[in-house]
């Protein structure tokens, strides 16, 4: 696999942070980090979403963002014309989600971090190898065993794949996936196709999750 570098700016990572957090993806209301959000003179209240910052830092190590695209590439592998989640940055978007100081995304950090490590340090046991530089038979094996197991690594990646899905059907890409037309007024929502729910279900079940 080759080395991934990050696709979208952090103007960019909190917008989309914000709008995954409006979604399913988030409890009924987002816990306000209040007076502890970390900031270049100390601590301070949350992002202006309008005009977002950076008030806090990215946290993942590159290996940890190494594992991270290469397993949402595991979950939704490109598909043309639909790009991987790395092809789109999705891993930038898990690397703020899990930085990010609220309770809901603290809890995340603490379980995917350890998460991340467990695959790395499993991989290199098994394999020899890195995640990132295991063959796509090796990824997929690994990633099917513990969305089979009952342990906390199948917690880690129950959560991983909800932050992979989310954060890719909350892009532009993700959007136009699943028919999204934008901010038109519409009598009644829809909901997914009947042909779209098929088609991620059918990915789910080819890589065994």
């Amino acid at each position: 696999m080759s080395h991934y570098r990050s696709k979208i700016d952090r103007r960019t990572a909190l917008k989309w942070l914000s709008a995954a957090a409006a979604t399913t993806l988030a409890a009924p209301k987002m816990v306000r980090a209040a007076t502890y959000v970390k900031t270049p003179k100390g601590y301070g209240t949350d992002p202006d979403m309008l005009n977002p910052t950076s008030p806090w830092d990215r946290i993942m190590t590159d290996r940890q963002l190494q594992t991270t695209a290469a397993m949402t590439d595991v979950i939704l592998p490109e598909d043309a014309p639909h790009p991987s989640p790395s092809q789109i940055g999705v891993p930038d978007f898990i690397n703020e989600w899990v930085s990010s100081p609220y309770e809901q995304t603290k809890e995340d950090q603490k379980v995917i971090l350890a998460g991340l490590d467990w695959m790395e340090a499993e991989a290199m046991k098994r394999f020899g190898k890195s995640y990132a530089d295991a063959d796509e038979g090796e990824q997929v094996a690994l990633m099917t065993e513990i969305s089979a197991s009952a342990s906390a690594q199948n917690d880690f990646f129950l959560r991983f794949r909800k932050l992979t899905l989310g954060g890719y059907y909350t892009t532009p890409v993700g959007f136009k996936d699943i028919g999204y037309i934008g901010n038109v007024p519409l009598e009644h929502y829809p909901g997914p196709t009947e042909e779209m729910k098929a088609m991620l279900e059918a990915k789910m079940q080819a890589i065994g999750i």
